[in-house]
Parts: structure tokens; C-alpha cells; sequence
């Protein structure tokens, strides 16, 4: 009688060791999938501010064409420019902020970035896939 109980304790050990070590396994794939996730999406948001970035500078010389083509001054087209670069310069810096910000403690730490050129270098040294992302077909 007693290895029949032996017999069922080693039968339930067997089963919590690979119960458990399956709840490992999953936990440890799971956190890697969530990690790959949140860089994806550092990387989509740098890749979307890259772009409005471009579309700030279209728009800049646009306006400058334009008040030139009107007679506007150099004055006045100088202190636009003035004005337009620190707007641009204060977005990047709460977009950058803002994308910091959103992060919890635990996936703050596998943040590459804190401003805008390190965001900037973090973008381009994943290039490939954001360009995979941003693909126009």
C-alpha cells in the first residue's frame, strides 16, 4: 500500500514540475513578446514624429515663399522663421516627453532614448524596421 502512494505522489510531482515549468516557459515568452511590442511601438512613434518633422519643414518653406512672393519684408520673414524653429523645437521636446512619459517603470528601463537626437539615433539604428512599417506601395 505504501508504493501505491509513493506511486501517486511521484505521479502528482511529475505533473506540478511540468505544469509549472510550462507557466515558466510561457511567462518568459509572453515578457519577450510585450518587449518586442513596446520597442515596436517606440519605434512607430519615432518614425510618425520623423515624418511630421518633414512635413513641419514643407510647410516652413512654403511660408516663407509665400510672404516673400507677397513683399513681406526680411524682418518679418526672419522673425517667423525665429518663431517657427523654437515651435518646432519645443513639439520635439514634448513629444519626446510624452512618448517617455507613457512608459511604466518596467518597460522604462528598456527605453533607448531621452531626447530627441538620441530618439533620433535609436530610429535610425532601427531603420529597417520602421521602413518595413512606413513601406508606401
Amino acid at each position: 500500500m505504501k508504493g501505491y502512494y509513493m506511486e501517486w505522489l511521484l505521479y502528482f510531482l511529475m505533473f506540478m514540475f511540468g505544469y509549472l515549468t510550462c507557466k515558466t516557459f510561457y511567462f518568459v515568452r509572453a515578457t519577450r513578446t510585450g518587449i518586442s511590442i513596446v520597442k515596436t511601438a517606440q519605434l512607430i512613434s519615432l518614425g510618425v514624429l520623423a515624418k511630421s518633422m518633414e512635413n513641419f519643414a514643407f510647410s516652413k518653406t512654403h511660408k516663407v515663399l509665400t510672404l516673400k512672393e507677397s513683399g513681406e519684408n526680411e524682418h518679418n520673414i526672419n522673425a517667423y522663421c525665429l518663431n517657427i524653429e523654437k515651435a518646432i523645437e519645443l513639439y520635439k521636446k514634448k513629444a519626446i516627453k510624452q512618448i517617455v512619459d507613457q512608459h511604466s517603470k518596467f518597460f522604462k528601463e528598456i527605453l533607448e532614448f531621452d531626447d530627441w537626437k538620441s530618439g533620433m539615433n535609436y530610429l535610425e539604428q532601427n531603420r529597417e524596421v520602421a521602413r518595413a512599417f512606413f513601406r508606401e506601395e
